[in-house]
């Protein structure tokens, strides 16, 4: 679908000029069962709205603000503010040259008529989100019918060409390339070509993935880590219906709590992006659950920063439960030992991954890099030969290709070398 868009817009930035000139010509826009849709000002007095744009294109515009002392989970709307000094980068390597990506941050989120993403795809609703101040606002646009996409895409416009950054939950893979297909459809300029864009999911999934457990979805996330828990709220698969029966019956009722739904999408969106951010800056004393010190000793390493993934890996590795996240955490500190030549330090992180291995677990990949690494450390660092023949031994029943014909190997070396070794004591005795 990205291909496809782009393919469009450079299309139309070929065209423009004939484009100009030319007559109009018919935009290829989604049509639903009713053209021109419910009377707008009708039912943005409904939902508590205005209506936005011209009579030839109009959409309800809804803005909704909390305060800062205003409550969102377990914690004010004032504490969930976006930290500037985070190294946002840490999420997104492609970030790092920006560093004006806090002037304003827009959390952006559509519902749509479906979830294919094509040419078909309406986005009826586009909530932006902000904070103001210590205050956060949220600004909905909602097609009453689709004739008013062209008001809905000015006004989206001009709040993206404001923005020093967006941020989406799977934004990339949706949100951005269906409006980017809107705007392309309708021969306009896309607004987010040039905007820097964080997607939170492929983050999230690094963060809390062990700890969400079952799922990384919004809703998930926020129960988990900011204490909202909805009630009464939309089903996300239930939303397309509801618009279409909206089209059908011109009833607002019907989609108030896909709005409410958006707004908490949205809200939710900054909370979390914005605890993210916290503990990129705080680092792994900051963090909550080890699972995301386990995580911000990846993304560190993977930034470069070795101090501090080490110190991520120690915490994580020392934390009381989550058997699982300790292992991992031990198997990337030693690792690093290992490349800072700490070889005992190294070697000792490897032994505890295997005294935390279960019955179950024994001959799992994890277990079987613990257990060669023992029998190289010993063989070659300690000179134990008989400890690196016990770990080598341990090695022969593996399954793993090549895991079990590399033990046999290293078992004839080491048994020569102490049959070497014993030859050499006679001749002294």
């Amino acid at each position: 679908m990205r291909d496809l868009a782009s393919r469009l817009r450079r299309i139309v930035r070929q065209d423009a000029e004939r484009e100009r000139a030319a007559a109009p010509t018919r935009e290829l826009t989604y049509v639903a069962d009713l053209e021109g849709g419910h009377d707008t000002g009708r039912t943005a007095a409904a939902l508590g709205g205005a209506v936005h744009g011209s009579p030839g294109s109009a959409c309800v515009v809804v803005d909704r603000s909390w305060s800062a002392g205003d409550r969102h989970g377990h914690r004010e709307v004032g504490g969930w503010t976006i930290d500037a000094e985070a190294p946002i980068a840490l999420f997104d390597p492609r970030l790092k040259s920006l560093s004006s990506w806090a002037d304003r941050v827009v959390f952006f989120d559509v519902e749509t008529t479906g979830l294919s993403g094509g040419a078909g795809t309406l986005a009826f609703l586009a909530g932006c989100g902000w904070f103001e101040g210590d205050g956060f606002r949220v600004r909905q646009f909602f097609l009453s019918g689709p004739a008013g996409e062209h008001a809905m895409l000015d006004a989206l416009g001009a709040i993206f060409d404001e923005a020093s950054l967006l941020v989406t939950f799977n934004g990339r893979s949706f949100d951005v390339p269906v409006m980017e297909m809107r705007w392309a459809f309708h021969r306009r300029a896309t607004p987010t070509d040039d905007l820097p864009h964080l997607d939170m999911l492929p983050p999230a999934r690094r963060l809390w993935g062990i700890d969400a457990e079952h799922s990384c979805s919004l809703t998930s996330l926020e129960q988990l880590l900011l204490g909202v828990h909805r009630h009464g709220d939309v089903p996300g698969f239930e939303i397309p219906a509801r618009y279409f029966q909206f089209l059908r019956t011109g009833d607002p009722a019907t989609v108030e709590g896909v709005l409410e739904h958006n707004r908490l999408d949205v809200i939710s969106l900054a909370a979390v992006t914005a605890h993210a951010l916290r503990l990129a800056r705080g680092g792994p004393e900051a963090c909550r659950l080890p699972g995301e010190q386990l995580a911000l000793g990846r993304l560190y390493e993977r930034a470069g920063d070795a101090d501090r993934a080490l110190r991520s890996y120690e915490l994580a590795g020392a934390a009381s439960g989550h058997r699982g996240v300790r292992r991992q955490a031990l198997a990337r500190l030693a690792e690093l030992k290992r490349r800072a030549r700490q070889y005992d330090e190294a070697a000792a992180a490897w032994q505890d991954v295997l005294e935390l291995s279960e019955a179950r677990e024994e001959g799992t990949p994890l277990e079987r890099r613990a257990t060669e690494a023992l029998a190289i450390h010993h063989e070659h660092r300690v000179r134990d030969l008989d400890a690196a023949r016990r770990y080598a031994e341990a090695l022969t029943t593996s399954t793993a290709a090549g895991a079990a014909t590399r033990a046999h190997h290293r078992l004839r070396r080491l048994d020569r070398k102490i049959k070497l070794g014993a030859e050499a004591l006679k001749i002294f005795d």
